[in-house]
């Protein structure tokens, strides 16, 4: 069999490191390009946002809050992250035979700079996991499309932190994962394989992200090699769901998602399971299943 030359483009988060590692063990991964949209701080406005609290100090003990909060939250998912994915989360390890290649700024991954590095693999197949949107020069390289990693039910959950949101709204349920073919929409191309990892009592929002990270990696490796052997599936998305953005994580809605797991919407989830699953399956498509099952 002739394996495809795959390119995986992820970002510098840890799940994606993990995701690219992973890949390239198991695939004919050619190249890794990791898009890093750090930027510099604007110095001039962090001084004009404390200048301004100091005309409004009545506003500094929720910005302390907030600030703990966030901290709070780094520290959980930090741990969790190093614990479920481990150091392949943290430092990339492809074979020799696949390269590296690190761009950066704000939409990166779509530069003249990069769309030429990719030309340069020529790739049959681009394989996204927390990239920035990609536009049509980058898309109209790989010959047989591009598939992405979406960490959410594209039925009920598009766009970014999606397991959280699924936490924050109740819906256990819905956490899950989507490998679908890239268009020019956000996370509404066919689907390939959607699955759901199994829910435990003792879960959070950062492990359950973690299973699904895990999750998809399987499912990813599977859809590429049934591309390899023509017997790829596709399902047309036939209801788009709520798409979310970045800005709308504030640190409440990190504090809720916590209070809520410390509450316990998984439990009351688990107690229901059955019939709230049924509404869940219903809407998935390309269900995926591990071999044995």
């Amino acid at each position: 069999m002739n394996r495809l030359k795959v390119v995986v483009i992820v970002s510098s988060d840890p799940s994606d490191i993990y995701f690219a590692n992973q890949l390239a063990r198991r695939l004919n991964v050619v190249g890794i390009i990791v898009e890093s949209s750090a930027e510099q701080p604007d110095v001039r406005r962090k001084i004009g946002k404390l200048a301004g609290y100091a005309f409004s100090p009545w506003q500094i003990p929720r910005l302390l809050r907030e600030r703990a909060i966030v901290r709070e939250h780094v520290r959980r998912t930090s741990a969790i992250d190093l614990v479920g994915f481990g150091i392949d989360a943290f430092e990339l390890t492809p074979p020799p035979s696949c390269r590296v290649e690190r761009v950066y700024g704000k939409n990166a991954a779509n530069s003249p700079e990069t769309v030429e590095l990719i030309r340069e693999f020529e790739p049959d197949l681009l394989v996204l996991c927390g990239c920035s949107i990609l536009k049509e020069p980058v898309l109209s390289i790989p010959r047989l499309g591009s598939l992405n990693l979406h960490g959410g039910l594209a039925q009920r959950y598009r766009g970014v932190w999606t397991t959280l949101w699924a936490v924050v709204n109740e819906e256990p349920e819905y956490v899950g994962a989507t490998v679908h073919f890239v268009n020019s929409g956000i996370d509404d191309g066919d689907i390939v394989y959607q699955g759901r990892p199994e829910v435990a009592a003792d879960d959070d929002p950062e492990s359950l992200y973690v299973k699904v990270v895990k999750l998809g990696v399987r499912m990813m490796i599977t859809a590429v090699e049934d591309i390899e052997v023509g017997r790829v599936q596709r399902h047309k998305l036939e209801q788009k769901g709520r798409l979310y953005l970045s800005r709308m994580v504030t640190p409440e809605v990190l504090h809720k998602a916590w209070t809520l797991t410390e509450g316990g919407v998984i439990s009351r989830y688990l107690a229901a399971r059955g019939e709230r699953d049924a509404r869940v399956l219903e809407i998935m498509r390309g269900v995926y299943c591990t071999p044995g099952e």
